[in-house]
């Protein structure tokens, strides 16, 4: 994981905010039920979502983000764990 960290710093990938319709957000996100969930219930009809795109990912988010991977100066993951949708253990992992 950190050699593709750090190969992704060295492109210099840009971070490109996308700025949707809960309509869109819908459609876009329609693969993911955790995500549709997320917008489905805290997004008012009429209302919008901002997303980050940066290269084929895009995710909802809130951001700000740096302008590009290239200023990201360390990547180290130290541990990893799974945890329950919205903190509550009756949820899926994820």
């Amino acid at each position: 994981m950190e050699e593709a960290a750090k190969k992704i710093v060295n492109e210099k990938q840009n971070f490109q905010r996308i700025i949707l319709t809960k309509e869109e957000a819908l459609k876009l996100f329609a693969y993911n039920p955790f995500k549709v969930q997320l917008v489905a219930s805290k997004i008012p009809d009429g209302g919008k979502v901002t997303a980050y795109r940066n290269g084929d990912l895009i995710d909802l988010c809130t951001g700000p983000h740096v302008p590009n991977t290239g200023r990201v100066k360390a990547f180290k993951v130290l541990k990893n764990s799974s945890s329950y949708w919205l903190g509550k253990a009756t949820n899926d992992s994820l």
